[in-house]
């Protein structure tokens, strides 16, 4: 199984590579976004470097170019072309089939996040992660969520061209209400317990809590957190990224399609 998904994976590397708004999206966007931090370097908020605050929420934003937006423009392109029809018709399982995109996408986020990481530690003048296991396991969460998602997504989306719109409200969504830019401490109540429900906001939540060492969840205080303590700070971030999972796969099984939409 896993030889068979590092086939599909391949050819994934291998068309993403001809298709250059692809590779755009999911390459220069992310380098734009490390650009942007830059002249923020040295300003402080809350006693926190800016540019490290939200350098260190880019590692959950990127998921959505790595792997949502990716992954809803793969299976879009492919189901309308027939491919994954044949690719089903082939010795490969669904999980196969499914797997080896979604590898392909995880790989890729996983080389953006170390790169985003080195630009922290070195540019930015970063210490490394308080916890990398923590920082870890949230962000192996997130690619689970977002993979379901653009499973979801993809099986609503009627084109390859329409893939561009399709994916854009849970982009601002996560843009707006998951504290990336802009912390949301300051926020109303209410408007901070709804932020905790965007599927990227706990993704965040960890990935601070994870490379800070402080509590960066939205009821927290940023209290320091040693090396294991931040796991209890982040379980109910923990919990809505497994909400999010359960919900994406329930969505993917009910909305995702193998044949075109026209067939």
């Amino acid at each position: 199984m896993i030889t068979a998904m590092a086939r599909v994976a391949r050819l994934d590397l291998t068309l993403l590579w001809r298709n250059r708004t692809a590779l755009f999206t999911v390459v220069g966007m992310p380098l734009l976004f490390a650009a942007l931090l830059l002249p923020a370097r040295g300003e402080k908020a809350g006693g926190i470097d800016v540019a490290l605050l939200q350098g260190t929420g880019h590692l959950g934003f990127f998921l959505l170019f790595a792997v949502f937006v990716n992954l809803v423009t793969v299976f879009t392109a492919r189901r309308e072309d027939f491919t994954l029809k044949r690719l089903r018709g082939s010795v490969l399982s669904d999980a196969e089939i499914l797997g080896g995109s979604v590898l392909t996408a995880a790989g890729m986020y996983a080389v953006q996040a170390l790169a985003l990481l080195a630009f922290l530690v070195t540019v930015l003048d970063g210490a490394l992660p308080a916890d990398p296991l923590l920082l870890l396991a949230g962000s192996a969460g997130g690619v689970a969520v977002f993979a379901l998602l653009a499973f979801a997504v993809s099986g609503i989306t009627p084109s390859t061209e329409m893939a561009q719109l399709t994916v854009l409200p849970l982009m601002f969504a996560c843009l707006a209400g998951a504290g990336v830019l802009v912390p949301l401490e300051d926020v109303p109540g209410a408007v901070r317990e709804a932020a905790r429900w965007v599927p990227l906001t706990p993704v965040v939540e960890i990935t601070r809590t994870a490379y800070f060492g402080q509590d960066f969840t939205l009821t927290g205080t940023r209290a320091p957190v040693g090396f294991g303590e931040g796991w209890a700070t982040c379980l109910r971030s923990f919990g809505v990224l497994l909400f999010w999972t359960l919900a994406g796969r329930a969505l993917a099984a009910r909305w995702f399609r193998w044949e075109p939409r026209r067939a």
